[in-house]
Formats: C-alpha cells, sequence, structure tokens
C-alpha cells in the first residue's frame, strides 16, 4: 500500500514513541551483556530521544521501482535532525538492523533503512536454491547499479519534500547526510562516497558527508583494489569481525579491512571485533551466541553514534574521542582499533592564522 509521502514525518510523530532499549539475553546458561565485557572507557555525551517509527513504499518512476522504507525519526518537533540512510544487506528487508536505526533516532537522527528490490529478502525467498539466489542477485550488474540509485531517489525525494512542505523542513538537516550499510549495503554506500563498482560503475553524491560501512564485500578480480577505493573522500567508519567471511561471495575476514587499508583521502576508522561473524550485524540475536551477539551490537550503535555525532554534528568532543584514545580504550577487550585521520595532521601541519603570530 502506498502513503502519500507529504505526510510521512506526520505519521511519524503521530506514532506511539517508544524508549530504545538492547536485547541483554542470558542464554543457555551464558553470561549477560553486562558479564561479558565491562566498559573500560565512558562513551562521549549523546543525546537522548523518544523513536517513532513508519514503514512507507515510494515509486522512482523513472526507473518504475518500487523502495520500501522504514524511518526512524526522534519524537522531538522542535529540532531538525541529520539524516542517515542505511541500506540492507543481501537477502535482507528494511526491517533489518533495527537496533541501529532506533539508536540512531534516540540520539538525534533521522534514520531511513532502504529495501533494495532484486537482492532483498525475496531473492532468497524466491530461489529453489536459496544460497545460488542470492548469488545471482548479489553479482547482477543491474543490482549493484540499483542500489546506489535507490538511495540518491531516497535523497531526492527528502529534498523535493522539504522544499514543498514547511513542516519537513523544519525537521530535517539535508545538509548533514550520513549513508551506512551492511554487507552488499556497505558496498552501496562506499559507492556513494566514490568507491568504483564491479564494471567501473561510479556513482558518488556529493551530499554524502560520512559513511559507516560494515563487511564490506571487496571486488576481488573485478576491479583493481587501488582504483576501486582511490576516490573515496568522505570520512567512514569500517566495521568487521575476526570470524566475518561472507557466506555467499568471496571476501574473507582478514579481506574485509581492506577498504580501510586503501582509503587515503579522508579520515578512516577501523573497527575489528574478536570473535564477531557475518551475521552479527543484522540484529538478530541467536539462540546459540546470544549473549555475544547482543553486546557486539550494542558496541556498534554506540560507537557508530559518536562517530555521526563526529561528523555530521561536528561535535569537537566526539571527534576527540574518536582520535585520542577514547574509542580504542572503549573497545580494548573486544575489538582492535585502527585509525587514518589526515584531518587531524592538516591540522597540526597548518601555519598560525597571521593574527596570532603578531600577538
Amino acid at each position: 500500500k502506498m502513503i502519500r509521502t507529504r505526510h510521512i514525518l506526520l505519521i511519524l510523530i503521530l506514532a506511539v514513541p517508544t524508549q530504545h532499549a538492547f536485547a541483554d539475553p542470558t542464554v543457555r546458561g551464558r553470561r549477560t551483556f553486562a558479564e561479558v565485557a565491562e566498559r573500560s572507557a565512558a562513551l562521549p555525551s549523546l543525546s537522548s530521544y523518544s523513536v517513532t517509527t513508519a514503514d512507507v513504499i515510494w515509486l522512482d518512476s523513472g526507473r518504475n521501482r518500487t523502495i520500501p522504507l522504514r524511518i526512524y525519526c526522534p519524537s522531538d518537533r522542535s529540532e531538525r535532525f541529520p539524516v542517515v540512510v542505511f541500506s540492507t544487506g543481501l537477502g535482507r528487508s528494511r526491517e533489518d538492523c533495527a537496533y541501529l536505526g532506533r539508536h540512531w533516532a534516540s540520539c538525534g537522527y533521522v534514520a531511513v533503512h532502504v529495501q533494495h528490490k532484486g537482492s532483498d529478502e525475496q531473492a532468497r525467498q524466491a530461489a529453489l536454491r536459496p544460497k545460488k539466489g542470492l548469488q545471482r542477485a548479489f553479482y547482477d550488474p543491474e543490482n549493484i547499479r540499483n542500489r546506489p540509485l535507490d538511495i540518491i531517489f531516497v535523497l531526492d525525494r527528502l529534498e523535493k519534500l522539504s522544499k514543498e512542505d514547511a513542516y519537513v523542513a523544519e525537521r530535517l538537516n539535508l545538509s548533514r547526510i550520513g549513508v551506512a550499510g551492511h554487507d552488499f549495503g556497505a558496498q552501496t554506500v562506499l559507492a556513494l562516497a566514490g568507491q568504483v563498482l564491479p564494471g567501473y560503475v561510479t556513482i558518488a553524491d556529493p551530499r554524502v558527508k560520512a559513511v559507516v560501512a560494515m563487511s564490506s564485500p571487496v571486488p576481488l578480480g573485478q576491479v583493481p583494489l587501488d582504483t576501486a577505493y582511490a576516490n573515496i573522500s568522505r570520512p567512514c567508519l569500517h566495521i568487521t569481525g575476526t570470524a566475518d567471511n561472507s557466506i555467499v561471495a568471496t571476501t574473507t575476514a582478514p579481506q574485509r579491512r581492506l577498504p580501510f587499508d586503501l582509503t587515503q583521502g579522508a579520515d578512516q576508522y577501523l573497527i575489528t571485533f574478536f570473535g564477531a561473524d557475518h551475521l552479527v550485524y543484522s540484529g538478530h540475536v541467536r539462540a546459540s551466541n546470544g549473549a555475544f551477539d547482543a553486546m557486539f551490537q550494542r558496541r556498534i550503535a554506540e560507537c557508530s553514534a559518536v562517530f555521526w555525532d563526529a561528523y555530521l554534528k561536528d561535535n569537537l568532543a566526539a571527534r576527540q574521542w574518536l582520535a585520542d584514545q577514547g574509542l580504542s580504550d572503549y573497545l580494548k577487550s573486544v575489538a582492535r582499533v585502527e585509525k587514518k585521520l589526515p584531518s587531524v595532521q592538516k591540522t597540526a601541519e597548518a601555519p598560525l592564522p597571521e593574527a596570532i603570530i603578531a600577538r
């Protein structure tokens, strides 16, 4: 069912707000999240809002393509919020990674989760051999190209709504846009930041200011890697795990770090969680691994929210926490943190203004 897009934020405001809480299960005698890893360093102060949600479907008439969305919105009516668009992974729906949408919205962001036709849950459900169906969807050139175009369409539609409706304009700060994704979604959002896609497709969008990429697939044998990542020019938080081997494609856990290693043009962070596999990020808490899934998901949500604050809200305390030892200390029992910060180096090398030198 189509919902009139002009009133989408009104729907969100009228929805029942819910307080976000992370799962913290004890599973078959395993330890709870609090017992798995005690925090050794405090997070920077973050905003806190109740959250409303709405499901909508938009139609891109130019491509004759429907785009299902789930939108998470802070319930406060008096502020303009940055926007984070999330690209769901291969075989997934707009319901995926709800823990991220809820947490980001609770921290003062409008989070828009995009489901991509052709590589969503239908690619798995419609195939007699689900894994083969997902492999076909992953390597399909149309899906590779359509996914970033879906995100661009969503941004275009939000801009159009903002121009047509003062109420929408008062809620969305479209000068501060982040994109995030998991798996196929990570490749999708890195393309918007400048990655060259298989087939030498380039679809960068200058409106994107920062990126969170989880479990990025690496286009080995499809594009030379130094070419693939040479033009990424946006701050990125890369997230992976030591057991993050691809289930469908060929990327191994050690290769997940390559986008971080080969990107030079902007601040880059890499978090590698000890023992985290490819299914951790989707938001499901598995019966056999529940305590650790919940722990990883909480850390991912919290650290990514600090990253958004640093690069979308220009929060200097958050930027300092990331650049110094805050992030590393916070995760030291559960992850390895690596950083490349050309912006910090440029700041250190910049000459003092003449007015200061003259004093």
